[in-house]
């Protein structure tokens, strides 16, 4: 998190005082009586008001790389959605097989890591069958194809219909009522 700030131009100062929060903390838990110790060294303090700008400098050079080579990335707090747009399968399949390549490659060179059980893939095609589209494999995990994905509370299916997100809301607010 420190180097994020120095590429950014912090004040020398600045990244001394945010080194000296994130640094030598120690988590205690205690359960019926027996109390354990963990030195902690990586991550923010959650809830922290530092934690969305350290992120946001962190995840920066991961959103640039990608945009620079064809891929639209977007994050928001700590979730990312990726997309790769195109008309042939097989240059689609390669810019996502790259896109995730660089993802892994990036999360090895700061010290994070990524769920992939927890990694949504959906194409979204006007084709019913993607023949010739492979299922991308991340952190060595093989991606299933999804038929819809929930980003930021919206339900996206993969014609874009809409349908099941207005379905969940309806039945939202026909609860609430």
């Amino acid at each position: 998190m420190c180097d994020a700030h120095i590429r950014h131009g912090s004040d020398y100062t600045i990244v001394q005082q945010i080194r000296t929060t994130l640094e030598g903390r120690i988590a205690v838990a205690t359960l019926n009586g027996f109390s354990m110790s963990l030195a902690i060294s990586r991550g923010c303090l959650q809830g922290s008001v530092l934690s969305p700008l350290l992120w946001c400098l962190v995840v920066d050079d991961l959103l640039a790389r990608l945009s620079e080579n064809g891929a639209f990335i977007q994050g928001y707090t700590d979730d990312i959605c990726l997309l790769v747009m195109g008309k042939f399968l097989n240059m689609l399949s390669g810019l996502m097989k790259w896109a995730l390549l660089t993802v892994q490659t990036w999360c090895n060179e700061v010290g994070l890591s990524v769920n992939p059980d927890r990694t949504g893939f959906v194409a979204f095609a006007r084709k019913r069958k993607l023949l010739g589209f492979f299922e991308p494999q991340f952190f060595g995990v093989k991606l299933s194809l999804l038929g819809l994905v929930k980003y930021l509370g919206v339900i996206l299916d993969s014609r874009l219909t809409w349908r099941e997100h207005v379905d969940v809301k309806t039945w939202k607010a026909h609860n609430l009522l």
